[in-house]
């Protein structure tokens, strides 16, 4: 695991590497194809992080619109209900202005025919008045009526007049309100329309980032893949060279048999101190052994099971594999292809050169 010191098998490093130079124009070859595919991977990777990190941009401004979308929609049902209340007002406010027209042009003409009434007649003094009563009765009766006639036609005049008044300053306040309701809600109506407009372009922007970054994955995906199969012919041009391939003896018939410290140069030696009697670490252990002694190599046991204090403290994590008894730092394996580890029942389960000796049980 990363953050520790690994010691190095020299002597298989150098055989390895004179065995390698008759292979080096086509492995050469397939390493800079590997090498050429993953700068490609690393490009496509970037551009689609940048691509999840615009649609997630896009996203919140489309959400954002959508909500500024409902507050205008509510802003509009408002405007609309307080409307549809002043047309309501104006219709009443007509309709009583007509009525009061009709009462005005009954009231005018009555008004008229009493004033044509009044030319008409012989305006009655004082004296007239008198002398054709019978009684004084008679008199008093006669002078009301004529005060009586003269009140109405004033009280009538008066009121038409301040009806009218009222009902055309209520028409032209209503009116005036029913116009700036009108406008507000035309104003309102442009902007979410303006705001869909915008919500829309914002949509199809992210869906063709969202079809972009769909055909970067799947290149992506079809890059590894190539990848993969140049790896594996690396391996095998790597195995053969180094005098060991898939064709090797590989696990024997029953599996490796269970492991016991021995004494010689090729095979799996636990360094002191070091715990393979957890969880898979027998198991390992016996593979790397046969593994090792099969292909001629010493392989050093640096780290098989520890605890999740131990660890942190050599670089690990309180809970990766060998906490759990499941893995095995070997320096000796670093150039093993991974196609041959496969063979004899292991893995490499972490790339890169700095995890190249950390196997586990395939």
């Amino acid at each position: 695991m990363p953050g520790r010191a690994r010691p190095s098998a020299r002597v298989f490093a150098a055989a390895v590497s004179v065995a390698l130079l008759a292979a080096a124009p086509a492995t050469a070859d397939l390493s800079g194809q590997i090498s050429s595919s993953k700068g490609k991977d690393r490009s496509l990777s970037s551009q689609i992080g940048s691509d999840a990190q615009r649609i997630h941009r896009y996203a919140v401004r489309v959400d954002d619109l959508r909500q500024r979308l409902v507050g205008l929609q509510q802003s509009l049902d408002i405007e609309q209900v307080q409307l549809n209340g002043l047309q309501s007002r104006l219709r009443t406010a007509r309709a009583r202005l007509v009525k009061l027209k009709l009462a005005y042009a009954h009231d005018r003409s009555v008004l008229s025919q009493q004033l044509v009434a009044q030319y008409e007649v012989d305006r009655p003094d004082i004296i007239s008045v008198v002398l054709g009563s019978h009684s004084f009765s008679d008199l008093v009766q006669t002078a009301d009526d004529m005060h009586a006639v003269a009140d109405r036609n004033t009280s009538t005049t008066v009121s038409v007049k301040r009806a009218r008044s009222e009902v055309t300053t209520a028409t032209k306040r209503l009116s005036a309100l029913v116009a700036q309701q009108q406008r507000v809600k035309a104003a309102a109506l442009i902007e979410r329309d303006q705001v869909d407009q915008i919500k829309e372009e914002l949509l199809g922007r992210e869906i063709g980032v969202q079809q972009s970054r769909a055909k970067k994955q799947a290149q992506l995906v079809s890059l590894r893949a190539h990848r993969k199969g140049l790896e594996d012919q690396l391996a095998k041009l790597q195995a053969q060279a180094a005098g060991f391939d898939d064709a090797g003896p590989g696990l024997p018939a029953g599996g490796a048999g269970t492991f016991a410290g021995h004494a010689g140069a090729y095979g799996f030696f636990p360094a002191a101190g070091t715990n393979y009697s957890v969880g898979n670490e027998p198991a390992l252990a016996a593979r790397l052994d046969v593994l090792g002694k099969a292909l001629h190599l010493h392989l050093i046991g640096l780290s098989g099971y520890r605890s999740p204090q131990h660890s942190v403290e050599v670089g690990g994590f309180a809970d990766d594999p060998h906490t759990r008894g499941e893995a095995s730092d070997t320096p000796g394996v670093e150039s093993v292809p991974e196609a041959t580890l496969r063979h004899y029942g292991l893995t490499r389960p972490f790339a890169g050169a700095a995890e190249a000796d950390h196997v586990q049980l395939g």
